[in-house]
């Protein structure tokens, strides 16, 4: 009897993680785009490293804790400070919708983005990613509006989630001089975090609302909350920003992480709303994707732009070599920032949002692209 119990149970527990964990994602393990060449300067490499070393040394307390959050909100909140912005920021309150406007000198009011914040969920602001979003709105000239959702562990990653879809939705009818207007083009994007909560709007925007989104990008997007992709492991090592917080939750069996994940939210860790690259990826918006070659998160991208591309959608994977972590945050101190930048208005020509201009024509001749395209 003992022994039917105990396969009884070991049967319950398989069946448990299982359904936790989801589809098995290893055959969209195809590979990776060639990365773009290095454009960067040694000096510049050697300064953006020293400044994430004294990030990494001022928010690691050793622990994790109410403490430690607190401090990792202020270190990101002031990564800004001091910086030449161009854009002017507008605070917006309007009901539960809470962020800033970034409206740089030319933002067209009726073209919009929505930008969310990375941070795990943690941390960030719409102040910490003011360098960002305001290189975004110079570049684009879209008004683009950062969002400000709720965090852990105030909130739970559904409250997270639901604010993000609130904001899109907010965007799409209301332009930054607070007159309800419907917007001619809207883009979400984000970064890590931010970049899970983007592309799970992309598929909200799809089936659950009536949002034209037109593009979604997604820069170094955590896409599979079950943390499977292969570059979990083989890019623990290289990647100065992930991998000492993550590689303790990584030693936890996999069961126990998607099994406390389901107890706090409610839902399996596998569903579409929290791991985007587990559900359809047919009929999306045009999605741009950028990632490091030495980034956990490699392969959350890699597996996503290969689903997204098997399911006829318009997918588009950057690659860029042994950057750290939302490098783009960055810009101010080394050129692949830029470049990627570039790369993100070269990409909303391409799909009709912006209209093609000569000075960015001219700024592509001297950046070599490669990156993968599906054309559905």
């Amino acid at each position: 009897m003992s022994t039917l119990w105990l396969l009884g149970g070991l049967c319950a527990t398989w069946l448990t993680w299982w359904w936790l964990r989801g589809e098995d994602l290893a055959r969209f393990d195809l590979g990776h785009p060639t990365p773009r060449p290095m454009t960067s300067t040694e000096e510049q490499r050697s300064a953006t490293l020293a400044r994430i070393n004294g990030f990494i040394r001022a928010t690691n307390s050793g622990s994790v804790s109410l403490k430690r959050v607190s401090r990792l909100r202020e270190v990101m909140d002031s990564m800004g400070e001091g910086a030449q912005l161009t854009s002017r920021f507008e605070p917006v309150s309007d009901g539960d919708i809470r962020g800033e406007w970034v409206l740089a000198p030319n933002a067209d009011p009726d073209k919009r983005l929505l930008y969310i914040h990375g941070g795990g969920f943690f941390a960030g602001s719409p102040k910490s990613h003011r360098l960002l979003t305001d290189a975004l709105a110079v570049n684009t000239g879209m008004s683009v509006f950062a969002l400000d959702y709720r965090l852990l562990p105030e909130a739970n990653q559904k409250a997270a989630i639901d604010d993000a879809r609130h904001g899109l939705a907010w965007l799409a009818k209301n332009a930054p001089d607070r007159s309800s207007s419907v917007a001619s083009h809207l883009v979400v994007a984000g970064d890590s975090a931010g970049g899970n909560l983007t592309l799970s709007c992309l598929q909200w925007a799809r089936d659950e609302s009536s949002v034209n989104v037109d593009a979604g990008i997604a820069f170094c997007p955590s896409t599979d909350i079950t943390m499977s992709s292969p570059s979990f492991r083989y890019n623990l090592e290289s990647d100065l920003i992930l991998g000492k917080s993550l590689r303790p939750v990584l030693m936890i069996p996999s069961f126990l992480r998607l099994l406390v994940f389901w107890l706090i939210n409610r839902r399996r860790p596998s569903h579409p709303a929290f791991s985007p690259v587990m559900g359809d990826l047919s009929n999306l918006p045009p999605t741009l994707l950028q990632a490091s070659t030495t980034e956990m998160l490699l392969d959350d991208s890699a597996r996503y732009y290969h689903k997204a591309c098997a399911s006829g959608s318009i997918a588009e994977f950057e690659l860029y070599p042994d950057m750290v972590h939302v490098w783009h945050l960055f810009s101010a101190e080394i050129s692949e920032g830029r470049d990627a930048i570039i790369s993100v208005v070269q990409f909303l020509e391409r799909v009709g949002v912006l209209t093609p201009s000569i000075t960015t024509a001219d700024v592509s001749a001297e950046i070599p692209r490669h990156h993968g395209v599906n054309q559905g």
